[in-house]
């Protein structure tokens, strides 16, 4: 054991699922994976992060605009902080739908290609 302030790496013999890892991060099918989820998700990333920061920016630089009453002492900026929520919600739920209809599949194809292998 290491002491404190030390590093300590041990050494491992690699194994035949680091190998079989390595084959498939390289293989064509993967990588369209990847480019897929990536497609989707910076993109979705960047939506939300525009979003959640929207409010904050709203209030400091429109703040008659965001006190605004909406109904009752309900103003803009609390719909658009309660909006953040359903937003959240929104974006998940079609992360889920693509990955179920998309990403899904694809992985499945990968990991029959690797059984497929195994099995030769």
């Amino acid at each position: 054991m290491a002491a404190a302030g030390e590093t300590h790496w041990e050494l491992k013999q690699p194994r035949e699922s680091d190998a079989r890892w390595a084959e498939i991060s390289e293989s064509e099918e993967f990588r369209g994976l990847m480019r897929a989820k990536a497609k989707f998700l910076i993109p979705a990333i960047i939506f939300s992060f525009a979003y959640y920061f929207a409010l904050p920016l709203s209030v400091g630089y429109f703040p008659n605009i965001m006190n605004t009453k909406v109904f009752g002492p309900i103003n803009l900026a609390y719909l658009f902080a309660l909006s953040q929520f359903f937003v959240a919600w929104a974006v998940a739920f079609l992360y889920a739908r693509v990955a179920g209809k998309k990403f899904d599949a694809t992985v499945e194809r990968i990991k029959e290609n690797v059984r497929g292998r195994d099995s030769e």
